[in-house]
């Protein structure tokens, strides 16, 4: 097999450290074939390799109309966060492809890396309105109204998202947070409600019953903000719904009788004992915040290919 076709297997395979060697080892006998400039540079993006950039303009070089070889070059300088330099090679994508929808949301990302957040928001509205269909620039526009302080407009792209795809568990995540955010506690319930059906373990249900709890709390809903957490503590393998329902218990008047539950057992008289004083409102909110923020990062790394921090830098 030639290191090309070996380049590419791994590649395709998704081992990025051998697709880069089996491709740096062919340019040492072939310095100037594209294909093997191509897949070390793309391989050296994933791996972090410093010389991924001058390979891929090398490709550039010999295939200055090939909108693919510009776009894997913008890609290689974006995630050494040469912004400037990756604007202007994701228009020059835009010069040979004008449709790129792609190239199009990247500028977008860039804009706003720069600083320039009024353009960065009106070039994703430009290639969302545009769209036929919900694209990465519904995505990306979630992400970026929230980072400059406008959830309303979030909200209306993520519900988007879900419309389109119902089984979107991040966009669903998105809504119910969002709804929150917004003073819409009903509508989060009902959101992160949607959200627990669509999760497969334990601990994922975990934290959108979590999520729940958030929302029967905002709603001033003591009484069912404790039943969600019986539910949940009864399957929460790792204790994170410990405290929460400590705080629920006790400001029921129940004494933490009831919290022996789940992974609770055994250990919720020697919490209770260790408490001084019930977790108070907020601290339960940031106990809460805590998990739904590891189960974002989890739905992001399964499902999203761009993310809050493609956005913001």
């Amino acid at each position: 097999m030639s290191a090309l076709e070996q380049a590419r297997t791994h590649y395709e395979a998704g081992d990025f450290e051998k697709a880069r060697a089996a491709a740096v080892e062919g340019l040492s006998s072939a310095a100037d074939d594209i294909e093997l400039l191509r897949l070390a540079g793309r391989a050296g993006v994933e791996t972090g390799a410093p010389d991924a950039v001058d390979q891929l303009t090398k490709v550039t070089e010999v295939q200055p109309e090939s909108a693919e070889a510009w776009r894997d070059l913008a890609d290689a300088l974006a995630a050494e966060g040469r912004t400037e330099e990756a604007e202007k090679a994701f228009q020059k994508v835009l010069e040979i492809e004008p449709e790129d929808e792609v190239a199009q949301t990247a500028l977008g990302h860039t804009a706003f890396q720069a600083g320039r957040r009024d353009d960065a928001v009106a070039l994703l509205e430009q290639v969302a309105g545009r769209s036929g269909g919900v694209s990465t620039a519904h995505v990306s526009l979630v992400d970026m109204y929230r980072a400059v302080g406008q959830p309303e407009e979030a909200l209306a792209a993520a519900r988007k998202i879900v419309d389109a795809d119902p089984g979107n568990a991040l966009a669903a995540l998105d809504v119910a947070e969002l709804s929150l955010d917004v003073g819409r506690p009903d509508e989060a319930a009902e959101a992160f409600g949607r959200l627990r059906e669509l999760t497969d373990l334990p601990e994922d249900e975990v934290a959108a019953l979590q999520g729940m709890i958030k929302a029967a709390l905002r709603n001033g809903d003591e009484q069912r903000a404790l039943e969600l957490a019986r539910e949940a503590g009864a399957i929460d393998t790792v204790g994170r719904t410990t405290a929460v329902l400590a705080h629920l218990e006790l400001s029921a008047g129940d004494g933490g009788g009831q919290i022996e539950v789940g992974v609770a057992r055994g250990q919720s008289t020697a919490f209770l004992q260790a408490l001084e004083a019930p977790p108070s409102r907020d601290e339960i909110e940031t106990l809460v915040d805590a998990t739904l923020a590891d189960f974002r990062r989890k739905l992001t790394e399964d499902d999203r290919s761009v993310t809050t921090e493609d956005v913001v830098g």
